[in-house]
């Protein structure tokens, strides 16, 4: 009798695109798994033109002059606003290139969105955690569910908490978001 333990072939993913020449004005990592996407709530700054009111966004940002590409501008912004952190390195930009595989992307307008997955992020949450210190967590986190639950925003944070949002429209029941409005205040 012989076992034949084989081990599946898996596709390679695909390179992050070339450095382009293409104008853009900023770019984001868009975190992606089956129904739902990871947003946090823009509440400490102006976020639309006149209105002050909290907003779920994602995240990233605007191209800074010493972004080599939108992907570096990606990476920065996002490492930024999960941690509440500035000056992000070169080297762990280029860490996380090497490690967090390119899926997708796509543009709207003159922002670039890499889209991650949260397997991905959990990549992401490594690594930082080897370069920087956030005085959001006490702790840096290495999970999705310590991301989220183990976040302590500050009064300056450009992001508050953060949360797992269906990625379809949803309807909010007006009593529930009285409850919340209740629980929150």
């Amino acid at each position: 009798m012989f076992a034949c333990f084989c081990v599946p072939k898996q596709i390679p993913l695909p390179p992050y695109p070339s450095v382009s020449a293409e104008p853009y004005q900023g770019a984001g990592i868009l975190f992606l798994e089956g129904p739902v996407a990871l947003a946090g709530i823009q509440k400490h700054r102006q976020v639309l033109k006149g209105a002050v009111e909290p907003h779920l966004s994602g995240f990233g940002g605007r191209k800074e002059p010493q972004d080599i590409d939108w992907v570096h501008t990606a990476f920065r912004e996002t490492i930024e606003e999960l941690f509440g952190v500035e000056d992000v390195s070169v080297t762990l930009i280029q860490q996380l290139r090497t490690a967090v595989p390119y899926r997708a992307s796509f543009k709207t307008g003159e922002y670039w969105v890499l889209q991650s997955t949260f397997e991905d992020l959990k990549t992401l949450l490594l690594i930082a955690s080897r370069h920087i210190q956030s005085s959001l967590y006490s702790k840096m986190p290495r999970t999705l569910e310590e991301l989220i639950t183990r976040r302590a925003p500050q009064t300056g944070s450009e992001i508050g908490a953060l949360a797992l949002i269906p990625v379809t429209s949803p309807y909010i029941d007006t009593n529930f978001t009285e409850d919340l409005r209740k629980a929150t205040v």
